[in-house]
């Protein structure tokens, strides 16, 4: 019959195991709590930075935020340029970069700067923006490039297989800038395009105004106009 150990017997038999395993033991719990205490750091240093972030965002819709029919100061219009293209700096793959790039880009096509609002929104498509909010900074940048006159440039931003939620917009914008290149029955499919790829319950009465004005009126013509019209041809 086997007996159970002793406690000495038991002690001793821990001590050699501690003996030969103690080393590798230490070892392991010290690598386990470096890990551990570095993944906090970094998850530490990583919520510091998206707070700070954020901040520096909050900072910079207070300055761009204007009243009803108010207009933004030269001061404000500083202070924004300073704090969008400090996040730009700092943190250039974050979705706030992205907004004060596009917030830049806005105060830039009110100035008449075209140039300038193409290269925000450009900076923006080449930083890691996420691919909802990539469609509409197309979107924008096709519109700029619509005002520059640069038009298969902004047809090339206008894949309507990247249009995501805004297809209707990019099929819209295609018409505008069809239009503007004086090619109208492109236009017209476009702007039709457009009115079917609307969300169920949603209306746009410029849309509807633009395709209308596209469209050619039948004319009926009365039996007696068409007898007279006869005569005339006969003559």
């Amino acid at each position: 019959m086997v007996t159970d150990k002793t406690e000495e017997e038991q002690v001793e038999a821990l001590k050699n195991w501690f003996s030969t395993n103690g080393r590798s033991l230490v070892v392991g719990i010290v690598l386990s709590l470096g890990v551990v205490f570095g993944y906090q750091t970094w998850e530490k240093s990583a919520r510091e930075q998206g707070e700070k972030a954020s901040d520096m965002y909050e900072n910079l819709t207070a300055a761009v935020a204007v009243g009803p029919m108010g207009t933004l100061s030269e001061e404000n219009k500083s202070t924004a340029n300073f704090i969008a293209n400090q996040l730009k700096t700092e943190f250039p793959d974050t979705t706030y970069a992205h907004f004060a790039a596009m917030q830049l880009a806005k105060l830039d096509v009110e100035a008449g700067e075209l140039e300038a609002a193409a290269q925000e929104l450009q900076w923006v498509l080449e930083h890691k923006v996420e691919k909802s909010l990539a469609g509409l900074v197309r979107l924008r940048l096709a519109q700029v490039k619509l005002g520059q006159g640069e038009y298969e440039a902004a047809l090339a931003l206008l894949d309507q297989s990247n249009s995501g939620a805004n297809a209707s917009a990019y099929a819209e914008l295609r018409g505008d800038i069809y239009y503007a290149m004086d090619q109208i029955e492109d236009a017209r499919q476009a702007y039709q395009q457009a009115v079917a790829s609307l969300q169920e319950g949603t209306t746009k009465p410029m849309l509807n105004m633009k395709l209308e004005d596209l469209v050619l009126p039948e004319v009926e013509i009365s039996a007696d106009e068409q007898a007279m019209q006869a005569e005339e041809d006969t003559q």
